[in-house]
């Protein structure tokens, strides 16, 4: 395996599912695939107000925050104090901050490459902003957990029950990252054992 290979896990919290909905939170982690250390962490919550275009948000979206946890969406819209805009330009200087001599050794996480990784990369490109992860470098989460769970003859239930940590709150970006990381982590060593001498 690359020794200077980082992996980042991202989840964002948004008011919408389109691909220019608002983000509100960009939580990642630049964690050890192997061991789940934790190298850097990067969690920005937006300012919405201060966002230069207009707020793109859906009913569906706002009655399920309001169903699952309004108190997390009320913390999320009044703690913020950088626009969206401002937060996606820190966030791809600090993952450019892993590159190295090389960044094809940057891995990006998310639960759904067609949500968060998406959504990160159209938007950091209306802003002229370019997508600091290389093209072959998006991974998915649902996909491990859909491998991992197939070689041990379980369901994803219960894999993800496996790794169920009480402490996080769900939908909170940060430790919703948190998790996913235990879950690559231990699904990544189940499909490599026996293949991976350390």
């Amino acid at each position: 395996m690359n020794k200077n290979r980082v992996d980042i896990m991202v989840d964002i919290e948004t008011l919408g599912k389109e691909s220019d909905s608002t983000i509100t939170q960009v939580s990642a982690i630049a964690f050890d695939i192997l061991t789940g250390d934790y190298i850097d962490i990067f969690n920005m919550i937006a300012d919405i107000e201060k966002n230069s275009e207009p707020i793109n948000v859906d009913g569906s979206t706002l009655k399920w925050w309001m169903n699952t946890n309004h108190d997390l969406l009320k913390e999320l819209l009044l703690s913020g104090d950088k626009s969206s805009e401002q937060i996606l330009r820190e966030f791809q200087r600090w993952i450019k901050s892993f590159y190295g001599n090389n960044s094809k050794n940057v891995y990006l996480w998310g639960n759904g490459i067609l949500f968060d990784n998406k959504m990160i990369k159209h938007q950091m490109e209306s802003l002229n902003i370019s997508y600091p992860i290389f093209y072959r470098n998006d991974r998915d989460v649902r996909t491990i957990i859909d491998l991992a769970g197939n070689k041990l003859g379980i369901t994803e239930g219960e894999l993800k029950d496996m790794y169920k940590d009480n402490s996080l709150v769900e939908h909170n970006a940060l430790d919703d990252v948190k998790y996913q990381i235990k879950l690559v982590v231990g699904c990544y060593n189940e499909l490599i054992k026996g293949d991976y001498d350390g």
